[in-house]
């Protein structure tokens, strides 16, 4: 038992005052010799002294709650003694070797105190049960019967007092613990009520038997001891095997951290368990082991840990050392054993060290554990929250605000990269993810304190602001503003935007699927508007829904033909000869009429028709340049390829079979690229260019002046042609530097001994300007409108039939 609190200490001394008084009345009251006084009576209470410092010693120790109760062969000397001796001399006996042996075991003073006034009371008791019952030399059977009752109504009388001095402690005990406190030491009153009427009967015979019954009682009470000793480790081994059961079940290092303690704790009967992270610095107070562990027992001789437990007020303590991959990561410190009986020892340290080693073998578990929960609600590129981790904070969000009015600012914003699909594509996904987790710290930077950020996947972003912040709108067009800064990735300047779609939790939907869907219908929105920040508005569920008709429209219209080509002619600047027609894709859609690519070619990309869309306008680009070939055999034909379509292996192997399928030479199709294109770090891409020109096809940089520049490439892939951008050569007329860039590409490209043609020719200004510069082809509305199937031969007869050549 520990020792009482200030609040009960005036009933715990009120208690240990009855029972001297009762114990000290009763043995006075009856203290008389039952079969006259012994011959030998000072021999007898020697030895039961000696009995009585022997069985002190050899106590078993029962854990009841936070408390300990002693079990000892004691009812041996207290029978003989009840039976041949005075029972003042007894309970002098009894007192003095109690106190000695908690003088030498250092026991608290108040519990020192309760166990003499409780041995006293037990003594007085006891005489007065032997008043009472019909013993008088226990040398009968009957007798035997009634020495037995006496000791065990005696145990159980005190059974319940040391359970009153509990609650009196202030700790509640269940019926279990009752139970404990009677039963748990009856073993022990019947061996030593056995082994006293085995003594009286020697007795009765010779006070010789006196020494062998010394050895015999010597042997028991240390075989008692040995049976604790067992009882103990079996107790132990059973709390070990559950210990392992528990913590094998553990789900993260919080859970092996908690049940490590709290399992050391009562397996070495200890009041504090701690784990303590050394990390960089060892934790203040704490003792410097190493990679060794350490006890720290109460009577320690060492000045550096009296130090230490004067320091902590720890009174002993036990430090085992945790390893993690063979580095000690921190320390299992047990400290201040519960019971006043014992110290820590090395059968405790082992223990400790078991614990600690099946801990360490779980740690792993736990950590592996905690890195799968954190990646299974994590993107691994950037590191951010995902698509899981970002719902089940929304659908905590949306929880909270059950039954309430919608916080201010409460939103979701939904961002998607615009042109990142054109970075990743050509620059290769190195550089694409190395600009993922730059745009990743941008908007963490750029939206408010306590956002959730996540990355849902691909270039599409998710942001739930805080309640109680900025407008939503507001937010998202700042951090619009901040995405559009450039990036620098691996020495090259990047840009790319954002179209941002707006919905506010509670107005635009009250469960976490209808607010990200409709944050998904503002972000289209957005797309359309030249600010690219949109908040959900119930006409754009219209729209969105429009666009899904039009994905399957266009599929069925790419089967059936709906999809045609028109061809605008190129030609010298001075009209003649006609050097080649570009392939434009139009979309004869059965209700909506004429569709422009710009409406259509998004959404094939968008929902994987592009390659399809291709193939198609490259059938009917070959079959057009098939049906002039008997009377201009020297005009070819060229067709846009989306960027992507370089990654794609099957590109060259059906580029080729369409070319023999069709009467048209490889030299006549020309395949026009964007610049950014040539910019594919990738063996693929780069392999796929090479043996397009292997087909014989000629190669043109689209849109040259508009992408990421990279002049190398065009002396180190097989280009054969520029296109100089429309912007360019719609503003030369009117702009210097207009002018400027369009004749030093010019002069750039014949120098690399590449053709040039210039796109976006409205007028006689430009044409004038571009046959001065040297351009070798122009296209535009001043030669001719793309063209229609059915109008392209009447537009080619009124052409003059004179020798046509390329450039």
């Amino acid at each position: 038992m520990s020792a009482p609190k200030d609040g009960v200490a005036r009933l715990f001394t009120l208690l240990c005052w009855v029972l001297a008084l009762v114990g000290l009345t009763l043995t006075a009251t009856t203290a008389n010799h039952p079969n006259g006084a012994h011959q030998h009576e000072t021999v007898l209470l020697l030895g039961i002294l000696v009995a009585y410092l022997v069985a002190d010693s050899s106590q078993i120790h029962v854990n009841v709650r936070q408390h300990v109760l002693s079990v000892a062969l004691t009812d041996l000397p207290l029978v003989v003694g009840l039976l041949l001796l005075d029972h003042r001399w007894l309970l002098a006996a009894r007192l003095l070797s109690a106190g000695a042996v908690f003088v030498l075991q250092r026991r608290a003073i108040s519990k020192s105190a309760f166990n003499l006034c409780l041995f006293t009371a037990e003594i007085g008791l006891g005489s007065l049960l032997l008043d009472l019952l019909p013993i008088t030399d226990a040398a009968t059977p009957g007798q035997w019967v009634a020495t037995y009752l006496m000791v065990l109504v005696v145990g159980s009388v005190v059974a319940l007092v040391i359970g009153l001095a509990i609650r009196l402690l202030g700790t509640h005990l269940a019926a279990r613990d009752l139970v404990v406190l009677l039963v748990s030491g009856w073993g022990s009153a019947l061996l030593g009520t056995t082994l006293a009427l085995i003594a009286l009967l020697v007795l009765g015979t010779s006070i010789a038997g006196l020494a062998l019954l010394t050895v015999l009682f010597v042997v028991a009470a240390f075989s008692h001891r040995a049976y604790g000793r067992l009882l103990r480790r079996h107790t132990d081994l059973g709390q070990l095997f559950g210990f392992t059961q528990t913590v094998g079940a553990a789900q993260t290092t919080d859970d092996v951290v908690t049940t490590l303690r709290e399992r050391a704790r009562a397996l070495l009967r200890a009041e504090s368990a701690v784990l303590l992270r050394l990390d960089d610095d060892p934790p203040p107070l704490l003792p410097d082991v190493g990679d060794a562990a350490l006890i720290v027992a109460r009577d320690t001789r060492d000045p550096r840990l009296r130090a230490w437990l004067s320091a902590t007020g720890f009174k002993d303590a036990l430090v085992v050392p945790l390893h993690d991959q063979g580095r000690v990561f921190g320390v299992l410190q047990v400290s201040n054993r519960t019971d006043q009986t014992s110290t820590f020892g090395f059968e405790d340290l082992r223990l400790l060290q078991t614990l600690a080693a099946h801990a360490e073998l779980i740690w792993d578990k736990g950590k592996l554990v905690d890195q799968l929960r954190f990646d299974a609600h994590h993107d691994s590129l950037t590191g951010l929250g995902n698509r899981t981790h970002f719902r089940l904070a929304l659908d905590g969000r949306l929880a909270a605000h059950v039954g309430s009015v919608t916080a201010a600012g409460a939103a979701v914003l939904l961002l998607d990269l615009d042109r990142f699909k054109e970075v990743n594509d050509t620059l290769g996904h190195p550089v694409g993810d190395h600009l993922l987790r730059r745009v990743a710290e941008r908007i963490t930077e750029l939206v408010p304190v306590g956002s959730v950020v996540a990355r849902l996947g691909g270039d599409e972003f998710a942001v739930l602001l805080p309640d109680g912040g900025e407008d939503g709108v507001e937010v998202a067009r700042a951090v619009r503003a901040g995405l559009s800064q450039p990036y620098l990735v691996q020495s090259t300047h990047l840009e790319v935007g954002a179209s941002i779609g707006v919905a506010v939790l509670g107005e635009d939907g009250e469960d976490a699927s209808t607010v990200l869907q409709h944050a998904d219908v503002a972000m289209y929105a957005a797309k359309r508007l030249a600010q690219g920040v949109a908040r959900y508005a119930a006409e754009d569920d219209r729209s969105s829904v429009d666009q899904l008709a039009m994905a399957g429209d266009l599929r069925r219209g790419l089967e059936s033909g709906q999809v045609e080509m028109h061809l605008q002619p190129q030609s010298h600047p001075s009209g003649q000869p006609l050097g080649s027609f570009e392939a434009l894709a139009r979309w004869n859609h059965p209700t909506r009429g004429l569709v422009m690519p710009d409406d259509f070619i998004p959404l094939a990309e968008q929902t994987g028709l592009i390659n399809q869309l291709t193939y198609v306008a490259l059938r009917g680009a070959l079959t057009a340049c098939a049906s002039w070939q008997s009377r201009w055999p020297d005009v070819g034909v060229a067709v846009n390829l989306s960027p992507r379509q370089l990654l794609d292996p099957e590109l060259p192997p059906a580029v080729a079979a369409l070319l023999q399928q069709h009467p048209v030479a490889p030299r006549l199709l020309t395949l026009e690229i964007t610049e950014g294109s040539l910019l594919v770090d990738s063996t693929a891409a780069a392999g796929a260019l090479a043996q397009l020109r292997g087909l014989g096809v000629r190669l043109s940089i689209d849109d040259f002046g508009t992408g990421y520049s990279a002049l190398a490439y065009l002396q180190r892939l097989p280009i054969d042609e520029l296109k100089i951008d429309k912007s360019f050569v719609l503003a030369m007329t009117t702009d210097d530097s207009a002018r400027a860039i369009v004749r030093a590409i010019i002069d750039l490209a014949h120098t690399l001994g590449l053709s040039v043609v210039a796109e976006g020719v409205e007028d006689e200004a430009a044409r004038a300007l571009l046959a001065g510069f040297g351009c070798d082809l122009v296209q535009g509305y001043w030669l001719s409108p793309p063209l229609s199937p059915q109008a392209l031969p009447d537009w080619l007869r009124q052409r003059q039939s004179g020798p046509a050549v390329l450039g």
